[in-house]
């Protein structure tokens, strides 16, 4: 790993705006930052807007979604043949629309896009969660969009092997790059001397409100927290909103959204990780890795994770196994695991992150279509 890895490309970004906090919007604006790194802030942002009025069904259908129109893509064309850079990147396959539009247009550059999660596979677990006629169009609308994105994009960049195959089954298009997931180092070795956030040991859950990690916490509330020999604190930008759900069978405490989380981390006992389904990586496990945690999380929190085994990872199938791992951790000090921190630091930091993407670029560049 080489944190000063440097490229001489100047790169094109097409990204949506960000305002909001959660996993996906923290790796938008790591992706955007080191990408400024490795290139010597050789990148011009083209930033889509929020859409300011509703698209209809068929503009959605056909591939404009996310702050796309015609307007949009008019504007895109224009700025393409301004800057000629030398590689465009896409941060989104939701955005695939935008990749068929430069192809159509003429635009040979090297196209990178980047997938957060295979967004069909994704979305298809969302309509199966909450069934409605708009979650069914959502899911139509990103596969359009994304099947773009894998036909057009000439090297498609996921999270991990898994979604690289699952990838490689539905549009017959392999991913040519792995960068697996990065979070910005927020460890505080202070934290642990802070005061106790809670006034007794506690395991600790960190995810906002989306629907993977509500079903995911709404299964452990149920099944797990009421026989658990210690309380499971849960923190989340708008999971306050699920408190009813989750605290009414005993053993749960939702605190919601918090300024900052390294004291939560230094003083839990364990980091749980319930998840049951979803695409892509899990930003929590990354998380935990660089506060040093021990972790019981199910199968999919450790998906796409290249961790070395050992007992502060534990990987829990039912009810029972969860109830072990907390019983385990109840007789431990809440303490920071300095080899977890190391799996982070080479793996899952911004200095990996920097030399994956020279490399993703310098590939592009190095072999364009023709």
């Amino acid at each position: 790993m080489t944190p000063e890895a440097k490229t001489d490309i100047h790169v094109l970004l097409i990204a949506p705006c960000v305002k909001e906090r959660g996993g996906r919007e923290q790796l938008s604006r790591l992706i955007l930052e080191n990408l400024r790194c490795v290139t010597g802030d050789r990148v011009e942002i083209f930033h889509l807007p929020f859409p300011q009025v509703k698209a209809s069904v068929l503009e959605r259908l056909s591939g404009r979604i996310d702050g796309i129109t015609a307007q949009i893509e008019a504007k895109l064309v224009k700025r393409v043949s301004q800057l000629s850079p030398d590689c465009i990147f896409i941060e989104g396959s939701n955005l695939g629309r935008l990749a068929r539009l430069l192809r159509k247009t003429g635009v040979t550059l090297p196209i990178v896009t980047f997938y957060h999660n295979v967004e069909s596979h994704f979305f298809f677990d969302a309509l199966r969660a909450a069934p409605s006629g708009h979650a069914l169009g959502v899911l139509i609308a990103n596969t359009i969009a994304e099947r773009w994105a894998a036909n057009y994009s000439q090297r498609r960049v996921l999270l991990n092997q898994r979604d690289e195959r699952l990838h490689a089954r539905l549009y017959r298009r392999p991913g040519t790059d792995i960068l697996p997931m990065t979070v910005r180092d927020q460890y505080d070795p202070a934290a642990a001397k802070a005061a106790r956030p809670w006034d007794k040991p506690y395991a600790l859950f960190v995810g906002g409100s989306f629907y993977a990690n509500v079903e995911g916490m709404a299964w452990y509330a149920e099944k797990v927290a009421p026989h658990a020999p210690l309380d499971t604190v849960v923190i989340g930008r708008g999971m306050d909103r699920h408190c009813t759900r989750l605290e009414k069978w005993g053993g749960v405490n939702v605190v919601g959204e918090v300024d900052e989380l390294a004291r939560w981390y230094a003083h839990a006992q364990i980091i749980i990780a319930p998840i049951l389904s979803g695409s892509g990586m899990k930003t929590k496990t990354a998380e935990a890795l660089m506060h040093g945690k021990p972790i019981a999380g199910t199968a999919e929190a450790f998906e796409g994770y290249n961790l070395v085994a050992q007992d502060s990872l534990i990987c829990c199938t039912t009810p029972a196994d969860f109830l072990e791992a907390l019983q385990g951790s109840v007789s431990m000090t809440a303490g920071f695991n300095p080899k977890l921190r190391e799996q982070y630091i080479q793996h899952y930091s911004e200095g990996s992150m920097r030399e994956t993407l020279k490399n993703i670029l310098e590939n592009a560049c190095r072999n364009q279509i023709p």
